[in-house]
């Protein structure tokens, strides 16, 4: 005989045993991570996640994570809070693409580096940089300009480059960085694509006819130099970094009421992020996107995207999406479109979803999309203030996050409404 405890048999109803069934309530995730607060399917268990110790448990097969939910269901706290743990107490290096201006609490509680870009300002950066630490083969780097800079001007000219204007663009961004007397910048890459030469693309067209072939691509960045966004990507990057702090934001609040003008910020700002981070050794690093629904609206940005999810692994960094709707991931696309195809992708490569309350219209959406059994559909619109169901991998938890008394005034977004 086995050794163990010998008690009798217990007989009950099926009504009364539900009650003491052992495995009512699921293991969790650990201890390992940023404590948030409570687990409800745990009893009301202690909740910690961190992407990179899921990912060493082998939890998760990638860092990145999606938090969606309606304005002012506590998102932007739980964001901000995990932000402040992370950092505070895990070390982590954040970099925090902030559209709307409201992460800078949180950069003076953590002495985080504030950049704040706005046309005419005297603060700027160059999508083109290569970052610290370039890859070790040339034409990599500039296979990376040319698609941000392809991005730009597809969403400028609201369609793709033609072949002979991705040829163009990709001969001057070779050109530049073989032949350049430092590190490229959108001014130059004008100034060459005004007059192309042969040497450039190699071609049997006049010189002239090549120039009128290619006549709309300086004319698309002069959006980012000389008008909406002038003084923002025109020059070599004149902001310091600090590596031994704990990060920086960017505040981008200047054109957040122009919904294309945030989209050419966000893929510039995003590229020279991406760059900037690819950087060996140091703590492991938060890029943080909020407002990221201003990628996805076309098949050319939420690619672009999709591209800087897939090296995260390579670069030590796990990114974090911000959008309201799940059906953000595939807004201004149809389903079956490669546009709405590209977004799947990008929710593929994020295995940590963090699903605040949703309209009763997002349910059917969220279910689908991210494969919810139909208790976790149905729990969504029923969700209140500061709750959220995060699924991670194949696990589910109910978490009600929990502001710390320090932590109130970073994450009070409703200010202005509210009489003093």
């Amino acid at each position: 005989m086995r050794p163990g405890i010998a008690l009798p048999r217990h007989r009950a109803t099926t009504a009364h045993l539900c009650s003491a069934y052992p495995f009512a309530a699921e293991v969790g995730l650990g201890v390992q991570g940023v404590y948030l607060c409570s687990n409800l399917l745990t009893g009301g268990g202690g909740f910690a996640f961190d992407p990179f110790e899921a990912y060493a448990a082998g939890i998760v097969t990638n860092p990145n994570m999606l938090i969606a939910g309606e304005p002012g269901v506590g998102k932007s706290a739980t964001t901000k809070t995990f932000i402040h743990r992370s950092v505070g107490v895990f070390g982590r290096w954040a970099a925090v693409a902030d559209p709307k201006g409201e992460y800078r609490p949180l950069a003076e509680s953590l002495g985080m580096t504030v950049i704040k870009l706005h046309p005419g300002g005297t603060s700027r950066i160059n999508p083109l940089d290569p970052g610290p630490n370039p890859p070790s083969d040339p034409t990599e780097g500039v296979r990376r300009q040319a698609d941000m800079l392809a991005t730009l001007l597809g969403t400028v000219l609201r369609r793709d480059l033609s072949p002979v204007e991705d040829a163009v663009l990709s001969g001057a961004v070779q050109h530049l960085n073989r032949h350049g007397p430092g590190v490229p910048t959108l001014a130059d890459v004008v100034a060459l694509t005004v007059a192309p030469t042969p040497e450039m693309v190699p071609t049997t067209v006049d010189a002239s006819d090549l120039a009128r072939s290619v006549e709309a691509i300086p004319y698309a960045l002069g959006k980012l130099l000389d008008r909406s966004m002038r003084g923002m990507f025109d020059g070599p990057t004149n902001v310091a970094i600090d590596w031994s702090g704990p990060g920086l934001v960017i505040d981008l609040s200047a054109v957040h009421h122009d919904s294309e003008a945030l989209t050419l910020v966000l893929v510039a700002t995003t590229a020279w992020l991406q760059n900037l981070m690819a950087t060996p050794g140091g703590p492991r690093r938060l890029q943080v996107l909020d407002e990221a629904w201003a990628l996805l609206g076309t098949e050319r940005t939420s690619k672009y995207l999709q591209a800087c999810w897939k090296l995260s692994r390579s670069y030590g960094v796990a990114n974090l999406a911000i959008v309201h709707r799940l059906s953000d991931l595939r807004s201004q696309t149809d389903d079956g479109t490669a546009a709405s195809k590209v977004s799947m992708g990008l929710l593929a490569d994020t295995q940590t979803r963090v699903l605040f309350r949703q309209s009763t219209d997002q349910v059917a959406e969220a279910g689908a999309l991210l494969g919810l059994t139909s208790t976790e559909a149905q729990l969504l619109p029923r969700l209140v203030k500061g709750r959220a169901l995060w699924k991670v991998a194949g696990r589910s938890a109910v978490v009600a996050h929990t502001i710390g008394a320090h932590e109130k005034a970073m994450c009070d977004t409703d200010a202005a409404m509210i009489d003093q």
